[in-house]
Order: structure tokens, then C-alpha cells, then sequence
């Protein structure tokens, strides 16, 4: 989207930039949530009824929108228009402009926002999957070994995975996972996802921690060996970003051991492993799982994580490794420019 052809409409046209923004802005939600009814639609979008009432209706009449009972979709002519759309929208809500300052800030190749805030509105995580689906998409190859974690926003990105072509990847998991939600395990996500892309994959059952002898042994079973030299040759590895004080609960961890990670500033979890805000690793991860020291330095890294109390979570693992893609919402990615600017 050129900036400078959106900045002349702004001088010589405001009021029809002004309505542009708002039907792209409308076609953009429709296109997520469809079918979705003009009071659903105008709650998320905090527009009155009427405008939202108004706006349909012009866009019904041009060919893009088709209104039934179930509420308002997409036509088929819509997808002519869809994507540049969404890129008018983002350049006009200033998304564009957050992503570039993130990337630099976090020095992080490309930086994805959707709109919103997941921690107020659980339809974001779904947006957030999306748009790092297609970015994940574009980065595999054939051959390719791609790992992943388990979480709730890596779920997002598998269910909106879309291949037309197979593609032949294997995919394996980044972690043990045994004793959290199953829909929400690596081994689970790993087997949807490999699904989705026509791929490959490799399961471990294995729990999330185990201590150096457990490991020892299990490290004798071919499947879980093979599951380690896959990991290492990992050409791509998607994960989640979690609170570490949300992580520290989640896996019922030793209180003196909270203590003592919170006392030292502990912020995020990725892998197992707990970080604080510089990026230092405080505490590594046991049991079954990748190791990012020892994977190869060509290896892609891509994180997704929403919501704004996410923030210092994702600025701890930004800061720990480079990454080549952070999905994330306009909650989290305000947050973490106010933490950067202080």
C-alpha cells in the first residue's frame, strides 16, 4: 500500500478516505467472522448500529456482501478485493506503522498485530492464528522439519493452516506434553498440523518434565531419540510465548521454587524455560524438548502470543534469540512499545 497515494487522499479527500476506512474496515472483520449478524459486528468494531447497517448495504449492492438469516458473509467477488482491504486497513489504523517499530525494537525480521486484545476478546487468538498460518505457510519447503509447541495460540495457527498443494514437511513436537489439555498438547498439534500441510509426522509421549536419569532412559527408546535428532535438524520451529507466573501455576511448580524465579524477575516461558526482561535465561528447561543451543543457525524461528498481559513475556524471548516472525494483537504490541519507550 503506498503511503504516499494514502496521504494525498487524506489531504484532498478526508471524508471519502474516512468511509474507504471504514467498508475495508468492515470487509476485513466480515471476512473473520462470518456469517456475523450487524449488532455482533458492530460491538467488535465499536461503530453504531446504523453505520454498520448503512455500510452493508452499499456493499451488498456492489457485489461483495450477501445477507441471509444467518447474518452477513463474503461473496465470491469479495476475494477480488479482500486482500488489498485488509492492507488499507491496516496502513489507516496504523497497524503498519506498530508492526515497523516492533520489528526494530525487537529486532525481529517481520512483526505481525491484528486488531484488538486477546486478553479482552478471545476472537483475536483466532486472528493471531491466521495470520501467522499463511506467513508459516510461505517459509516451509519442501523436506522441511518444522517443530511446535502446544498452547492455545499454536492451536489457533493449526486450525488455520491451509495447503492446496502437499506439502512435504515432517512435523514434530518441540515439547513433552503429557498431563496438560490433550487439544492443546505439542503431540496433538503436531498431527493437525502435518494433517493440514500433507506432511509427515513423529509423536513423543512423554510428560512435559522429567528429571536427567528418566531422560537418560527414554533417550534409549528409538522413537524418542529419532524425535531429538529431528529436533535439532529443525529447519522451522513455531512455539507460544507464555506469563511466567501463568506457567509457574499451570505445572504446579515448587513454591520456593516461584519464589525464588519471581525475585529475580522472571517474565516469560517458551520451551520450558523461564526468562526475565533482558532476555537472561534463569531457569532451564528439563525433560524432553529442544534445545536451541544446539539447533543449526539456519533454523527460523516464529512466535505467536497475544494479549497485552503478554507483553514483558514477549519481550523476554524476543530478546533471548532472534526470531523471523512475532504474530501478535494490538493489545500486547502497545503494551510493549510503552515498556520499550520508558
Amino acid at each position: 500500500m503506498e503511503t504516499g497515494m494514502i496521504s494525498l487522499m487524506r489531504k484532498l479527500a478526508p471524508d471519502l478516505t474516512t468511509e474507504m476506512t471504514r467498508r475495508a474496515l468492515i470487509l476485513e472483520r466480515i471476512s473473520v467472522l462470518q456469517p456475523v449478524g450487524r449488532r455482533q459486528l458492530a460491538a467488535k468494531l465499536n461503530l453504531p448500529e446504523r453505520e454498520i447497517r448503512n455500510t452493508a448495504l452499499l456493499l451488498k449492492d456492489l457485489g461483495y456482501l450477501e445477507l441471509d438469516a444467518n447474518g452477513m458473509s463474503l461473496s465470491s467477488k469479495a476475494e477480488e478485493v479482500l486482500e488489498n482491504a485488509r492492507a488499507f486497513s491496516r496502513v489507516m489504523s496504523g497497524l503498519t506503522e506498530t508492526e515497523k517499530r516492533l520489528a526494530e525494537r525487537l529486532h525481529v525480521d517481520r512483526v505481525m498485530v491484528v486488531p484488538g486484545d486477546a486478553d479482552e476478546d478471545a476472537q483475536v487468538i483466532s486472528d493471531v492464528g491466521r495470520v501467522c498460518a499463511v506467513h508459516l505457510r510461505g517459509m516451509l519447503q519442501s523436506g522441511n522439519t518444522l517443530a511446535v509447541t502446544g498452547g492455545r495460540t499454536v492451536a489457533a495457527v493449526a486450525k488455520n493452516i491451509q495447503s492446496q498443494t502437499p506439502l512435504n514437511v515432517m512435523v514434530v513436537p518441540a515439547r513433552g506434553g503429557l498431563g496438560r489439555n490433550v487439544e492443546l498438547q505439542a503431540n496433538t498439534l503436531a498431527e493437525e498440523i502435518a494433517g493440514r500441510l500433507g506432511g509427515h509426522y513423529r509423536l513423543v509421549h512423554l510428560p512435559d518434565y522429567l528429571d536427567a536419569a528418566a531422560m537418560q532412559e527414554m533417550m534409549k527408546m528409538p522413537d524418542v531419540s529419532e524425535a531429538m535428532e529431528l529436533l535439532e535438524r529443525a529447519d522451522v520451529i513455531l512455539h507460544g510465548i507464555g506469563t511466567a507466573k501463568d506457567m509457574m501455576r499451570e505445572r504446579n511448580m515448587d513454591r520456593s521454587v516461584q519464589a525464588r524465579l519471581i525475585s529475580e524477575g522472571a517474565a516469560g516461558e517458551s520451551f520450558g524455560a523461564y526468562y526475565d526482561l533482558d532476555g537472561r535465561c534463569l531457569m532451564a528447561a528439563t525433560g524432553m524438548g529442544v534445545d536451541l543451543a544446539r539447533l543449526k543457525p539456519t533454523c527460523k524461528m516464529i512466535a505467536a502470543a497475544a494479549g497485552s498481559s503478554k507483553a514483558e513475556a514477549i519481550i523476554s524471548i524476543m530478546r533471548h534469540r532472534p526470531h523471523q516472525l512475532l504474530a501478535t494483537d494490538q493489545g500486547a504490541a502497545n503494551r510493549i512499545l510503552e515498556i520499550l519507550n520508558k
